[in-house]
């Protein structure tokens, strides 16, 4: 039996090999030319990624290792097929590598003495990643670039020391989730790869995809009967999430959006997930007490049960204000976040009085800078707060002058900063907005996917309590990036009920949408994981200012990954 990270040696009676039948198999294995150019688009594409990424020809073989707990379901299907391809690679001086879906080495079958050594050399060790951003050309790394089978012939690998094997590999996908499992290399000490390393690699792949989708289905099964035991209890809403399966009741059916099975889905995925009660909020706005049960035996699946939270009573007194209540605060975030609505809800929780409010854009249009010594003394005189809204328009001076005043507020007359993003502020408003005793940081819009239904329909609400949106409506909204942010929202559901009172209709459906906010993509049905990936590569995209080598380099990944990922994720 092939273990986790054990190597098979192979000394058996030495059967007929692949290298004596190469001449019934024809592919193109070419080998490159003598100044070592890569000759083939494909090699010529990976080397160009392998440089981008920053890898070296000259760079040594990686030494790390990671823990590949994760592939336990991977090694558990190709083990058996493993067991039988080393037998029938007997004393071939070839190899089988087998990696996980992020190219680290699981197992490693070497036939040969010569081939073993080799493979010690190139530090092809159990828990060593072999992607194509840490070692280039591989037939390791490269086919979960290109999604697609590859040989690299000797001359073709990126790294200096790689060139002595020649490799074939194949990428194995899960039939039942279309994902990348892993990927199956055939090896060899040689200028190029054996023909034959094609339709034997495509076999093994082929039958560790058909154990794979077997353990899926008895997983499935578990899944299931867990479900089935839990499900007959109509009063509680049961949802039963796997890796690739989904199974809620009628009741679970009604509160959970897709993004709530997508924060589900992330749960269940955790791999120290153990029984647990806790609170949760629903895209909806529903409060719930979310009862988590790991299916035993099956990775990444959880039961999940939902009860309704209890209430706090309602005459429970309010918890008294804190000595940092009458004191300074910073509310930065880009425009439309709702900054200045959150500075006028701050002042009235700090100060009794109408607050004194200083928009400093409309004071620098009329002609009149602020006064900011009146502002603050008029402030403290009447115990009333003073909001400053845009600070990052002030001048030096002014800026300075507030630095000083939100260190010596007076009781009743707090001082509110309001500004842009704080990694967007010059040295003198970032010193302001440091010194501030609270600072509230207001996301984006386009950062709270997972709330953006209920803000939407909170908002329309507002503006018609009698209308609400259609599914279809929610979904063309989750596909938009805003970035005016809450007043862009507001702006588009106001032409959205003008629509709909224009048809006398009562639910906001895509076509009451102005035409450039009508189309959904798969972004609006992306799982909590997928959504998490996506606001990470549009961060690092926003950071990089759009330059994707940098946002890639950041990320970890190669800039084909990333353009894949941005493909995949409606970016």
């Amino acid at each position: 039996m092939v273990a986790a990270g054990t190597r098979v040696a192979c000394h058996h009676h030495r059967l007929p090999s692949p290298r004596d039948l190469c001449h019934f198999v024809s592919i193109d294995t070419s080998l490159t030319p003598l100044d070592n150019t890569p000759r083939r688009s494909i090699i010529e594409h990976s080397w160009r990624r392998s440089a981008l990424s920053g890898v070296h020809p000259d760079d040594a073989p990686p030494t790390n290792l990671a823990d590949i707990g994760s592939a336990d379901p991977l090694l558990d299907a190709a083990r058996p097929v493993l067991d039988d391809a080393a037998i029938r690679l007997a004393d071939t001086d070839m190899s089988l590598l087998l990696v996980d879906n992020d190219c680290r080495l699981v197992s490693r079958v070497a036939c040969g003495a010569a081939v073993e050594r080799t493979l010690d050399h190139l530090g092809a060790a159990p828990g060593v990643a072999f992607g194509e951003d840490i070692v280039g050309t591989t037939a390791l790394g490269t086919p979960a670039e290109i999604r697609g089978s590859v040989a690299v012939n000797g001359a073709e690998h990126y790294l200096e020391q790689f060139k002595s094997v020649s490799c074939f590999g194949q990428p194995i996908i899960h039939p039942a989730t279309r994902r990348l499992a892993g990927i199956l290399c055939m090896t060899e000490i040689a200028e190029r790869i054996n023909p034959l390393a094609v339709p034997f690699v495509t076999e093994i792949v082929s039958d560790i995809a058909d154990r794979l989708l077997d353990r899926s289905r008895a997983h499935q099964r578990r899944v299931l009967d867990a479900f089935q035991r839990a499900a007959p209890r109509r009063d509680i809403a049961v949802a039963a999430i796997g890796d690739d399966l989904q199974l809620t009741n009628s009741f679970a059916a009604q509160l959970l959006s897709p993004t709530d099975v997508g924060a589900l889905r992330m749960v269940a995925a955790d791999p120290g997930l153990r029984e647990t009660v806790v609170p949760l909020t629903l895209v909806s706005g529903v409060d719930v007490e979310l009862a988590v049960e790991p299916v035993p035996g099956v990775r990444g699946a959880a039961l999940f049960r939902f009860r309704p939270a209890i209430e706090q009573p309602a005459s429970a007194p309010a918890a008294a204000p804190t000595p940092a209540a009458a004191r300074s605060v910073a509310i930065t975030g880009e425009p439309g976040t709702g900054r200045s609505t959150h500075a006028r809800s701050a002042a009235a929780d700090r100060g009794d009085g109408e607050p004194v409010v200083v928009d400093v854009a409309d004071e620098l249009i009329a002609g009149t800078p602020p006064d900011i010594p009146g502002l603050v003394a008029r402030a403290r005189r009447d115990r009333v707060p003073l909001i400053i809204d845009g600070a990052e328009l002030l001048d030096d001076r002014s800026v300075a002058l507030l630095g000083r005043a939100v260190t010596q507020t007076v009781d009743g007359a707090p001082v509110i900063i309001v500004a842009g993003p704080r990694d967007q502020s010059g040295a003198g408003v970032a010193a302001l907005l440091a010194r501030c005793t609270t600072r509230i940081d207001l996301p984006p819009l386009r950062h709270r996917t997972s709330e953006l239904a209920a803000i939407a329909s909170t908002a329309l609400r507002a503006i018609d309590p009698t209308l609400t949106l259609s599914g279809e409506a929610t979904d063309a909204l989750l596909c938009q990036d805003w970035p005016g942010n809450l007043s862009e929202l507001d702006s588009v559901l106001h032409q959205a009920v003008s629509s709909c009172s224009a048809r006398a209709a009562r639910v906001v459906e895509p076509r009451d949408l102005p035409a450039d906010y009508r189309t959904t993509s798969r972004a609006a049905h992306l799982s909590g994981r997928e959504q998490a990936e996506r606001t990470a590569i549009v961060d690092a995209l926003e950071s990089a200012d759009g330059n994707k080598v940098h946002a890639a380099r950041a990320l970890g990944i190669s800039r084909t990954t990333l353009y894949a990922r941005m493909r995949a994720l409606g970016i």
